[in-house]
């Protein structure tokens, strides 16, 4: 493979996450979903089995989209933290060998924890409208996380097939 593609796809997931989270920052309904598809963008290079390549455009993605964020740093550190390195983290896993379930719950337990820092750092992120939710904040964010992140990893694997699958059949 040459090194040019590889690096050619590494922008291009670069430039398309930066652009979701651009559009996250700006327009607050759709920052959860952007940084969703933000994430997808990450597994571009991955297709290539390339973790440099995932590894610098998930750099390059945080540290642009940090150049646009206006001062909404929660989409930006959301990312960060854990969606921007999930997709990479899949791939080595993966690719490692590592038990499934071992796997699992260290990805589980980094969503978690994710998202408590998350929660503390900008509470306002989470949209705890109602006194009850604002009480059980925590306790939602761990049971609610974990359940959440059960659908989101399942997606994401399967995202990931699709994509291999997407690019080798342009023969990229």
């Amino acid at each position: 493979m040459k090194k040019s593609v590889l690096i050619a796809l590494s922008a291009v997931s670069a430039a398309l996450a930066t652009v979701f989270l651009v559009v996250g920052i700006f327009v607050p309904m759709f920052d959860y979903s952007c940084i969703f598809i933000a994430s997808v963008c990450m597994m571009i290079p991955l297709t290539k089995k390339s973790v440099r390549g995932g590894i610098l455009a998930f750099v390059a993605s945080a540290l642009l989209t940090l150049l646009f964020s206006s001062g909404r740093w929660e989409v930006v550190v959301t990312y960060a933290l854990f969606f921007g390195l999930h997709p990479t983290a899949n791939f080595i896993f993966r690719e490692k060998k590592l038990n499934k379930i071992i796997a699992f719950l260290i990805k589980e337990v980094w969503f978690i924890a994710s998202l408590l820092v998350v929660y503390f750092l900008f509470e306002s992120f989470f949209a705890f409208e109602t006194e009850w939710a604002r009480a059980y904040a925590l306790p939602i964010i761990i049971v609610g996380g974990g359940l959440l992140f059960v659908v989101y990893d399942f997606a994401m694997i399967r995202f990931q097939k699709l994509l291999d699958i997407a690019v080798k059949r342009l023969k990229l």
